[in-house]
């Protein structure tokens, strides 16, 4: 399997090319165009049981409830072209079988076949994130695909980090986190406009992504037409 991240900047997309036996699941939506020897099957989950209750959860977590599954048929190599909803970068990341990672709502554009896709239940803290109840963990060997609203950057975590919920892209599970204010009271908090912070804690890498989708909505939506 080969993924390629195509174009520059805002608007990069990845075509994933296919040998016979390879396939690759995506949110759904996600492909913008295959050659004709891909076969595009829609499924509620990757791996394991429990399909039905998986596509729900993926749904309260910001997901689509159903997923793209590709494969190619007759033998021949083939490829299929994805790209995430908003403009923004596409990053790779590349599961070693034991360490997991965990994509915020939104983020998870596609995954290799061999790769399990479940979704974490965040309990009380998610509640208080300003995003959704559910993180979608992603297991095993093979490429994660995730996307980024905006440019995204790895940190490197030695200690802390403190994170703006909405800017959150993936972390590695090796990292703890709590939520809490970002700045030295709740009334600064409050008037700062930063809202709530994700304090990260041990060591690991981050994702981030520079601009906040749900920011953008608020500041578009009064400029929009009201609907008949």
């Amino acid at each position: 399997m080969q993924i390629d991240i195509l174009s520059r900047g805002a608007f990069r997309s990845a075509l994933v090319r296919l040998s016979d036996g390879e396939s690759f699941i995506s949110e759904s939506g996600a492909m913008y165009r295959a050659s004709s020897n891909v076969d595009i099957d829609v499924t509620t989950r990757t791996k394991g049981k429990g399909s039905f209750l998986r596509g729900v959860k993926r749904l309260l977590g910001g997901e689509s409830f159903f997923l793209s599954k590709y494969s190619v048929t007759g033998g021949a190599a083939g490829e299929v072209g994805l790209a995430p909803t908003l403009p923004g970068e596409v990053h790779r990341i590349e599961l070693d079988g034991a360490s997991e990672w965990i994509t915020a709502g939104g983020s998870y554009l596609g995954s290799g076949g061999d790769v399990e896709i479940d979704t974490q239940f965040q309990g009380v803290k998610g509640f208080f994130t300003g995003e959704s109840v559910f993180f979608l963990v992603a297991r095993g060997r093979g490429p994660l695909l995730v996307s980024a609203f905006g440019t995204v950057r790895e940190i490197e975590v030695d200690g802390e980090l403190t994170v703006d919920t909405s800017h959150l892209v993936a972390y590695e599970g090796s990292l703890h986190y709590r939520v809490g204010k970002i700045a030295g009271s709740w009334v600064q908090s409050f008037l700062s406009g930063e809202g709530l912070a994700i304090h990260f804690t041990g060591r690991g890498r981050v994702y981030v992504q520079s601009h906040a989708p749900n920011e953008f909505g608020r500041r578009l939506g009064p400029l929009l037409p009201q609907r008949n």
